[in-house]
């Protein structure tokens, strides 16, 4: 009998991603990442040191080979000078007859209350040198300089008119406007555009606009300021001018209230633009908030078009962590969708949203994480290549240590996913003979060191052992009751290395220890909401190594870490909320094979923490996928979250993510009478799921596989 309850080809909630190694320890990237006409991925890495440059690699996914290119700064003919280093490239890459044109700019700055300056070179060192055009044959492997920026001044953004051959650029900190004609080889200065750009002080300081809008057909060129003033260049014949457009502003009090008088924001500026040619207008990003923006550039008007921050900033109604916002923006390989990778409140992970333009179509397909569970942060380039995978410059802590690398996942709007594993059952045993005391209630399950099932009845108020198969063995404890070795509405069962059986004695307030054989030996806890009190311990679980019990303590919202040879309290975390690392009636626990903790929040989401308690991240929220309420769960080897969840349907089920967080299946049990209640999960060395069912008049176990 097969029992998979959705086989539709959903989002898992999270894109599978992998790293491509370059070996370079470098901290950050923006926007310098291309999928090129040779098939292969381009991209920077940068540095904010002062005795290293940013680097220049590639990656061709038909050999999954990672190449050293150059290093910037000697690539600008600086080697060996001591001046500041070309640190980063800050700016878009732009293919045009077999060369890819970029720019460089400083790494080495200084943060003083909250504003970047730049760096005050040390001793023996030369200040910087000002930020350079660039050029990078495809065929030859040759950097060429172009041109540099006047006055020591970085280029932060960058675009090219393909048609008329010209680079146009914004220089940091003072917002010049820069045009390069490569034909003629000439460079000219506009001046400044914004106040003194990041270099001024009060009225005169504004955040320098990290996006040049090009209209490919006319070669006009538009930015921004950070009062949400529109400059455009090239409109007249002469095309010469630089100028506002007049009754044009992305001052929008949807976008946040922002004084572009001061710094650590992008105040009403464009993040990013992209042109989109069946309208011959551009969408933009604005950057804390994540509204999409429509701007036609002949008529001069800018509309707002909906909100494409991820779900979570979106549901919680924050804005993302990173207050200037993310570059991450592209249009798609169909022509109609926007590809945007964005970040959450919390900053712990990048999702993918995509938009479709002519149906105005928004979907959050979900986080990026690696195979082992670890979800990388910070993403602010984006680019598709052939091989069908979205390619960016992404973070993680490894190891205790910053790793900047190009990271990959495959495009879903371009793969078909992978069938859902189905679950057959295996057998079933409801209402078990032979039970001295009848069960009222299949609570939570647990296997013992010799492979016995320990079910616990929390309405009976009593703990059994049977074989796998659903013969009785034996009672732990000694029932109803107040006294030792005796419960009140107990909840959960786990084990230790030594066989010792820990139980969560809820209405008792304590947990209870008793020896292999089903003996009292201890228990500790009491009463109350001081430190190691407990009012209602639900879901219990050891770390790998066995020096910490956790316990899910549902109306003190939280969990509580105790010593389990002593009963001695170590530590807690959580509180009452809805915000990451808050708990709504946390019921469940789990750990993972690297120690990680996992806790499912009754009401959603399931979220994931350090073994000290520290928030990493959530998944299967509330909602996804349809499943609404979870109650307790249980992981396996392998890291898989096995959740007891309803679905708004009013099905019962046991739905199963992985250790990245992704969906996996969903399958039921049943008793027979209908509509049924699935407690509790446990998972044996074989994969075989044992459920913990019950009804009005029904309760035990239900066995499943997973089906070849």
């Amino acid at each position: 009998m097969t029992v998979v309850l959705a086989a539709e080809p959903l989002s898992t909630g999270v894109l599978a991603a992998r790293w491509h190694d370059a070996g370079f320890t470098g901290d950050d990237s923006y926007n310098a990442v291309t999928a090129a006409s040779d098939g292969k991925i381009y991209y920077v890495i940068c540095a904010h040191k002062i005795d290293l440059g940013a680097q220049m690699f590639s990656y061709d996914p038909a050999t999954d080979k990672v190449t050293h290119l150059a290093d910037l700064t000697e690539a600008s003919d600086e080697k060996g000078l001591k001046t500041v280093p070309q640190g980063k490239s800050h700016v878009n890459f732009y293919e045009h007859k077999g060369k890819l044109y970029f720019a460089t700019h400083m790494g080495y700055y200084q943060v003083v209350d909250g504003k970047e300056l730049v760096g005050v070179p040390p001793a023996g060192y030369k200040p910087y040198p000002g930020g350079h055009f660039l050029s990078y044959d495809l065929a030859t492997g040759k950097i060429e300089k172009l041109a540099s920026a006047p006055a020591g001044e970085g280029i932060i953004t960058m675009a090219m008119d393909e048609r008329r051959e010209r680079l146009f650029a914004l220089t940091w900190p003072s917002a010049h406007f820069l045009v390069y004609d490569l034909a003629k080889k000439e460079m000219k200065d506009y001046g400044l555009t914004a106040g003194m750009g990041e270099k001024g002080v009060g009225d005169m300081f504004r955040v320098v606009c990290r996006s040049i809008a090009v209209d490919p057909v006319l070669g006009t060129a538009f930015f921004t300021d950070s009062t949400g003033a529109v400059h455009r260049y090239g409109w007249h014949r002469q095309e010469k001018e630089l100028e506002k457009i007049d009754g044009c502003s992305m001052k929008r009090p949807i976008f946040g209230k922002w004084d572009p008088n001061k710094p650590g924001h992008m105040g009403y500026n464009w993040r990013q633009t992209v042109w989109y040619g069946p309208e011959k207008v551009f969408y933009g990003t604005h950057g804390m908030s994540g509204y999409l923006f429509r701007f036609d550039p002949r008529g001069g008007v800018l509309d707002v078009v909906d909100r494409i921050a991820s779900e979570k900033s979106k549901a919680s109604g924050q804005y993302d962590a990173f207050s200037y916002g993310y570059l991450g923006l592209t249009l798609g390989p169909d022509g109609h969708t926007l590809y945007f990778l964005t970040g959450t409140p919390k900053g712990e992970e990048i999702r993918f949203v995509t938009y479709d333009i002519p149906a105005g179509k928004y979907t959050d397909h979900g986080a990026l994480a690696l195979n082992d569970g670890r979800r990388p942060t910070w993403a602010q380039s984006i680019a598709v290549g052939r091989d069908k995978r979205i390619y960016t410059v992404s973070k993680i802590m490894d190891k205790g240590k910053l790793k900047v690398d190009l990271l990959s996942f495959a495009d879903p709007l371009q793969t078909t996913p992978a069938p859902e594993p189905q679950y057959e059952m295996v057998r079933s045993w409801l209402n078990p003979q032979g039970v001295p005391n009848a069960l009222k209630e299949a609570h939570s399950l647990c296997f013992d060191q010799d492979g016995h099932l320990i079910l616990v009845d929390s309405v009976g108020s009593r703990v059994h052992r049977f074989r796998p198969e659903g013969k009785w063995l034996s009672e732990i404890g000694l029932g109803p009751g107040n006294g030792p070795g005796r419960f009140n509405g107990p909840r959960d069962a786990r084990v230790n290395r030594a066989g010792e059986i820990f139980i969560s004695d809820a209405n008792n307030y304590r947990i209870q220890v008793f020896s292999p054989e089903g003996k009292f030996l201890r228990m500790f806890g009491s009463k109350g909401s001081g430190p190691g009190q407990l009012l209602r311990a639900h879901g219990l679980e050891f770390s790998p190594d066995g020096t910490k019990l956790y316990v899910v303590d549902v109306d003190n919202n939280r969990v509580s870490v105790f010593d389990p040879r002593n009963g001695k309290f170590l530590f807690s975390f959580g509180k009452k909320g809805e915000s990451s690392g808050e708990f709504r009636d946390a019921h469940g626990i789990g750990v993972a094979p690297n120690g990680d903790v996992i806790v499912s929040n009754y009401y959603g989401p399931t979220q994931r923490f350090s073994a000290e308690g520290k928030f990493l991240y959530d998944f299967g929220p509330a909602g996804f996928r349809g499943w609404m309420h979870f109650h307790s769960m249980t992981a396996d080897r392998h890291g898989n979250t096995y959740l007891a969840a309803r679905h708004r349907d009013g099905r019962n089920a046991i739905v199963i993510y992985d250790n990245r967080g992704a969906y996996v299946t969903a399958f039921a049990a049943s008793t027979g009478e209908g509509e049924q209640g699935v407690k509790a999960a446990a998972v044996d060395a074989s994969g075989q799921v044992y459920v913990a069912v019950e009804s009005r008049s029904v309760h035990g176990v239900q066995v499943l596989r997973r089906k070849p």
